[in-house]
């Protein structure tokens, strides 16, 4: 299935996703969670959600952090429970992290119950989004989806705020695909390209520039709003671009980035920012809830990222680079 495509479907895979994990919640005890310090894990995409999802927990009074599945390939006791995150649930590195923690309660969440990272985990909870496409988009999605809700039980949450995404998502890809044909124009041969966000939008940001880098391969790089405030900016000029999400300080940033020259993409909740002559601005609805934020957010820079792919004449083209040692094989498939 095509990259454009995969995106297109994300509501309905995000509907059937939800539908799949309020099941399974239904009937689920998370106590093997509910303990004082908890870790969130993942690679590649998946650590960019880990970050969304670290944040939901933080937001909710939890002691929670995201952690880099290769840190814990040591066995060091750094949590006392742990979430791992893979789509296919055959990453070789966050299975090394819920192996090397057997004393700490461990969730899975991946779409294939019989995968290795789901009998490694204690509980696991499957994904219903279909098919992904390389750049992962329904899978990313889903997973934060998945996430946010298995949040909301465990902080014994009345509120939905998933049951809505669905439809959402259809609303904000509708209006983001109307600023494309612009983006594709400012953003055209750019030498770099850096996206930026604060708190839960750094994982956003960290996925946006995976999207990037994989569906253009364009260099791209992810930072921490303040962070990039203190020197990170200053190679960006009329050759480069920066996407932007959040509604705080990063308003400014992006006049900023205008007033310099480099085109910039903000991806905003905020009212009252136009576009200008090298701003484009994104206006999204706002959550409360970090994670559903993340899933809302995230769509544009999915757009931008096929944009991109196809002016460069790259439209579905496969990865140039496979390695051979970072999923667990799929026996099925020898």
């Amino acid at each position: 299935m095509s990259y454009r495509s995969t995106i297109a479907r994300q509501p309905q895979a995000l509907a059937d996703t939800y539908a799949a994990a309020r099941s399974q919640l239904a009937g689920m005890d998370l106590s093997i969670l509910d303990r004082p310090l908890i870790g969130v894990t993942g690679i590649g995409a998946s650590f960019a959600a880990a970050v969304v999802v670290a944040a939901q927990l933080q937001d909710g009074g939890r002691r929670a952090f995201a952690i880099r599945s290769v840190d814990m390939a040591g066995g060091l006791d750094l949590c006392d429970a742990l979430v791992g995150l893979s789509h296919r649930g055959r990453s070789v590195e966050t299975l090394a992290a819920l192996e090397k923690l057997p004393s700490a309660g461990r969730l899975a969440i991946t779409n294939d119950a019989a995968s290795p990272l789901a009998l490694a985990a204690d509980l696991h909870l499957k994904l219903d989004n279909g098919s992904d496409a390389t750049p992962s988009s329904t899978g990313y999605t889903a997973t934060l989806l998945a996430a946010g809700m298995i949040c909301e039980k465990l902080a014994g949450e009345t509120a939905d705020a998933f049951a809505a995404i669905p439809a959402l998502a259809g609303e904000v890809l509708a209006t983001a695909a109307g600023k494309m044909e612009r983006l594709g124009r400012l953003f055209a041969t750019r030498r770099a390209i850096d996206c930026v966000g604060a708190g839960a939008a750094m994982g956003t940001a960290d996925e946006a520039s995976l999207l990037i880098r994989e569906a253009s391969r364009i260099p791209a790089a992810a930072y921490d709003t303040r962070h990039y405030l203190h020197g990170p900016m200053e190679s960006m000029d009329g050759t480069t671009g920066v996407v932007i999400f959040g509604a705080g300080r990063e308003l400014e940033l992006a006049r900023h980035l205008e007033r310099i020259g480099c085109p910039a993409l903000l991806v905003t909740t905020a009212e009252g920012m136009e576009d200008g002559e090298l701003l484009t601005v994104i206006r999204v609805p706002a959550s409360r809830n970090v994670i559903a934020q993340g899933i809302i957010d995230i769509f544009a820079a999915q757009l931008l990222a096929a944009e991109l792919s196809d002016a460069a004449g790259l439209t579905d083209t496969k990865f140039r680079y496979r390695m051979s040692d970072t999923k667990v094989p799929d026996s099925k498939a020898a």
